[in-house]
């Protein structure tokens, strides 16, 4: 069932597109004639880039039977957008919200995000294009994860809003007194901590927009429901590197990160899909005293290694 559910909004969503004919979508340039428009822009293989916040899909195209000359060649290319868009359905559909949720499972349940993400893919951006030697036609497009506008985070986190309230971010737990006085030394300098690193690498942590940290006493120290709505809308409510040193070189998590090394990778409460990282109790003491003083958290100031 879940498969034929997959199959038939990939097909609506396909349809959609066919329907516009890609025309919204072609530039001026898209007239040139074969072997004078050849526009090359650096594009990364498709698929979801969670580190460079964006979602990249390859589309082919060929020109119909009986076509010749630059009518064969924007067909070619006509037919190459709606496979990348088609391309594009496939991949932002499977993208993980949380830990139990996929973005295809609130598209089938609201109309107001489906609405959102067809008209997203329909103005997908052409980052890569080549008229082919041998008559077709090869597009690159791209889709912003994350920005206030038109984006997947802005298709989405409003419906997310609607099933979450609100909520403060839990205390500190009985703080070892060292890490009390390693927060107030810190304080005192003026060197407070501007953001957290968790370093959850080579543990198969999954990407997803609404991931939760919990301590190993299972308490969750930062969620959906602790985040200002705008700054999630327009960088995301975690940043995701490949690296530790990486990570220490993003804006988001300021000049002195505090980097905690997170004991595993979990899932939610009814599935294992592991987008969620664990911290010892200490480090989410850490964690949540050094926000008392930065305010990091609510800002989004927060970056998984994976």
């Amino acid at each position: 069932m879940k498969s034929l559910k997959k199959k038939t909004m990939v097909c609506t969503l396909a349809g959609v597109l066919a329907m516009s004919g890609g025309a919204a979508l072609l530039p001026d340039a898209a007239f040139a004639p074969a072997g004078i428009f050849a526009q090359r822009v650096e594009a990364a293989e498709g698929g979801l880039h969670w580190e460079d916040g964006k979602v990249v899909a390859v589309g082919y195209g060929v020109p119909p039977t009986g076509a010749y000359g630059t009518r064969a060649n924007l067909l070619a290319r006509r037919a190459a957008v709606v496979d990348a868009q088609r391309n594009l359905a496939e991949f932002i559909q499977g993208t993980q919200i949380d830990a139990e949720t996929t973005l295809l499972n609130y598209m089938t349940q609201n109309d107001t995000v489906k609405t959102r993400v067809s008209a997203l893919i329909q103005g997908a951006v052409i980052v890569e294009e080549e008229a082919m030697s041998d008559g077709s036609y090869r597009v690159t497009m791209s889709v912003p994860l994350y920005g206030a506008g038109k984006s997947i985070s802005a298709a989405i986190l409003p419906a997310l809003r609607e099933n979450k309230e609100p909520a403060p971010l839990p205390a500190p737990v009985s703080p070892a007194p060292a890490t009390i006085k390693e927060i107030q030394d810190r304080a005192k300098s003026g060197t407070n901590y501007t953001g957290v690193i968790v370093d959850a690498g080579d543990m198969g942590l999954m990407p997803s927009f609404s991931p939760v940290i919990y301590d190993t006493n299972g308490r969750a120290i930062y969620g959906v429901q602790n985040i200002n709505y705008d700054s999630a809308i327009s960088q995301g409510m975690v940043g995701y590197a490949k690296n530790v040193a990486s990570a220490m070189h993003l804006s988001r998590v300021g000049s002195t990160p505090l980097v905690v090394k997170a004991v595993q990778v979990r899932g939610g409460r009814n599935s294992v899909n592991p987008v969620n990282v664990v911290v010892s109790v200490e480090d989410a003491n850490r964690i949540l005293l050094a926000n008392e003083k930065s305010g990091m958290l609510q800002s989004g100031s927060v970056v998984f290694v994976r």
